[in-house]
Formats: structure tokens, C-alpha cells, sequence
């Protein structure tokens, strides 16, 4: 039975849908007078006979001969005002999707110039978008058939798989230069991903710079040689050396090998071992020993005190405890002597200031004179007598 339709529209509620169709299969069954709302966002194309009849952009229409010229070809005096016609529609998505992963299912092979082949695995994620709605349709939709998400997440992250092989082999020649690599191998990753999706519609706009994985006993044998690594030419001889005497170790612990295991085992590893020697570095010089410091004693209120380092006759000098006069004595000395006379030990006193010149005693003073003696005044007449 024909499903009619009046109202068409589609809402994905969970953000995650790229593009819909309506209905799920086959066609339906529209009229002259049906409403189209088209979400935020969204476009819409008609679809009638396999081929895109009419598109449109976000909000609601009416579909009648004017917003749908093919239907002016299906007019007709028996129908009155109701044209009925059977199509399908898609509903696009233009926004961005964020978060959506790539990774490899298998380890890829990867032809190292140092280690020969080194199994590799790889993942990151990127955001993309539908640039062209309409190229989009004809080509992953309508050619290859995703109409669902997934799918065409799946086909973007086995295209960047497959491009990112290319991209590994144009930039990368051993797995020790990955570090310092890794930017410009996703750049080249990007731009790659990039123009492919642009043949299908699909604008890439970021893709975050990818992880690369090495295999286990490889990161293990470059931790072994992580305490001796250089970054100089023969730093990649000197870990291929480090295998050959690991495969030989093992091969010899193996047992049961007879004199011949034993003396391949001997005889090649100190080939190696001569070998590995004088690929690397030459070690520094140790320097020579230190100096024994010099130990001094010297005379303090007639007694002997001692022994003392040069740094303790230099603290008690600034202290006042030990003088330019003070004797002194130390080991290779024929006698003692005083301090201030011994030139090794000038830097003592560098601090300390010379004894002061002696004070003269002052000038002697003249005596003052002898205070004459006052004469006695004469004796006052008695009070109430009578002069004579």
C-alpha cells in the first residue's frame, strides 16, 4: 500500500545522523499541497526516478508547482489541485562532526632502514562535514551505497589507513626518527585525507596528529640501549651490535649445543664484543686527585693547638684569636715561624687590618699659679655701743 504523505520532515534528536532518507526504502506517495520542513542546518533533495528532481534549504515549504518545477510536467485537469506524485528524500546534515576515530585493524608492515621490517600500528580521530550535499548524494550515497553514519565513518577512517602507509613511507625511514617527525607526517596525512574527500563531497576540517605504536620487544631493546644513547651515525650500529649479542647469549644458554654451540658462542662474541668496543665513544679522562689539604698548629698562650685547615687560621685571624706574630708550624717546615712571615698564608690576614702605630703620651700641661691669700677684714663695732 503507498504510504501518503502530508507533512515530510526529519529531526535526529541524537546529533550523530549524517544523512536520511524518507522513507527508510522504496518511495512514497506525496500531494500538491504537502508541507516540507527542513531543520536547522539541513538540506533537502527530491528524489524521482532514481534521479535528484528538486532541492531545499532550511524551513518550511509548500510543495506546489512553484517550489517543485517537475511537478508542472505531472499537472493535470483530472487531479484538480491535488497532484499526486511518488519520490523519495534525503535530508543532509551540513553541520561538523566532531570525535570520530580512525585506527588500524591490522598492524601495518613497515619497511625500517635499520631494523628492516617493524610491525606498526596506528589511530587518531578527525571532524569533517558535508561541503557538497549534492556530489555527497551522487557518490558515497548514491555509487557506494552508505547511507548511515557509521558507514561512511568507516570509509573516511580506511581511506586515512591507506594514505597513511603512503605517508609513512614518503617521510619516515626509521621508526628512531618518529618523534621528530610526527608533525610533519600529519600534515602530509591531512592534506592527503583532505583532497581525497573533496572528490565525494566531504570537506575534512581537522585531523589530530596521529599515535603510532611500535611493537613491544622493539620499544623494550631501545629501552637497553637508552642509557647509552647518542644521536650520532654510529648510534644505530652500535644497537644492531647489542642484537647480535643478545641472539648470541640466548643461543648459548640454550644448552645441549656441544663444544660447537660453545665455542661459536665464545669465539663470536668477543668478535662482537671487539667490535662493539670500538664503535663506541671514547670515556672522558677522569681527573686527577685532589690535593690533601695542609694542616697547620700554632702557639696559643704557649701551648700547642692544632692540627687546623688554612680556612680555620683564616676565621680565627678575623676573630683576633690569631696574630701576624703568632708561631705557627706545618708539616715540611724546618721550624716554627710567625704567621704574618709565611707568604702561603698572607691571604689570612688579607681581612684583617695592621696593629695600630702606639699613642704617644700627651704633652705635659703647665701647673697654674698659687692663689694668693685673702687679708682679714677689721673687725665690725658692736651693735648698740657708743662710737668713742
Amino acid at each position: 500500500m503507498p504510504m501518503l504523505m502530508s507533512v515530510i520532515e526529519f529531526q535526529d534528536p541524537t546529533g550523530e545522523i549524517m544523512v536520511k532518507r524518507v522513507p527508510d526504502e522504496g518511495t512514497a506517495e506525496w500531494v500538491t499541497g504537502s508541507h516540507l520542513i527542513v531543520q536547522h542546518g539541513q538540506i533537502a533533495f527530491f528524489y524521482r526516478d532514481g534521479r535528484q528532481a528538486d532541492c531545499f534549504s532550511e524551513g518550511r515549504h509548500v510543495l506546489d508547482t512553484r517550489t517543485m518545477p517537475i511537478l508542472s510536467k505531472l499537472a493535470s485537469i483530472a487531479y484538480g489541485w491535488k497532484i499526486p506524485f511518488r519520490a523519495y528524500a534525503y535530508f543532509v546534515q551540513q553541520k561538523t562532526f566532531h570525535n570520530l576515530g580512525w585506527g588500524t585493524n591490522a598492524p601495518i608492515l613497515f619497511r625500517d632502514a635499520e631494523f628492516k621490517a617493524v610491525n606498526l600500528r596506528a589511530n587518531g580521530s578527525f571532524s569533517l562535514r558535508v561541503e557538497n550535499p549534492s556530489l555527497f548524494l551522487d557518490t558515497l550515497v548514491g555509487q557506494k551505497g552508505y547511507e548511515f553514519t557509521f558507514a561512511i565513518e568507516n570509509f573516511v577512517r580506511d581511506l586515512t589507513v591507506a594514505h597513511f602507509q603512503e605517508v609513512l613511507s614518503a617521510h619516515l625511514t626509521s621508526i628512531l626518527d618518529l618523534p621528530a617527525r610526527t608533525g610533519e607526517i600529519a600534515l602530509a596525512l591531512k592534506q592527503a585525507v583532505h583532497d581525497e574527500l573533496a572528490q565525494y563531497g566531504l570537506e575534512l576540517i581537522d585531523l589530530m596528529r596521529p599515535t603510532v605504536t611500535v611493537p613491544d620487544e622493539v620499544r623494550q631493546a631501545l629501552d637497553r640501549i637508552a642509557p647509552t644513547r647518542q644521536l650520532e651515525e654510529g648510534e644505530v650500529h652500535r644497537f644492531q651490535v647489542l642484537q647480535q649479542m643478545t641472539a648470541l647469549r640466548e643461543a648459548a644458554s640454550l644448552g645441549d649445543g656441544g663444544a660447537i654451540t660453545a665455542g661459536f658462542g665464545l669465539g663470536a662474541g668477543m668478535a662482537v664484543a671487539q667490535q662493539m668496543a670500538a664503535n663506541l665513544p671514547a670515556a672522558p679522562p677522569s681527573p686527577p686527585p685532589l690535593p690533601a689539604a695542609v694542616q697547620w698548629h700554632a702557639s696559643i698562650d704557649g701551648k700547642q693547638v692544632g692540627p687546623f685547615s688554612q680556612d680555620t687560621l683564616a676565621n680565627a685571624a678575623r676573630a683576633g684569636q690569631l696574630t701576624r706574630d703568632t708561631l705557627v708550624w706545618r708539616p715540611g717546615l724546618a721550624q716554627w715561624a710567625p704567621a704574618g712571615q709565611l707568604p702561603e698564608l698572607a691571604g689570612v690576614f688579607d681581612a684583617v687590618p695592621p696593629a695600630l702605630p702606639p699613642t704617644p703620651p700627651p704633652p705635659p700641661q703647665p701647673a697654674p699659679p698659687d692663689i694668693p691669700e685673702r687679708p682679714e677684714a677689721p673687725a665690725s663695732p658692736e651693735e648698740g655701743s657708743a662710737p668713742a
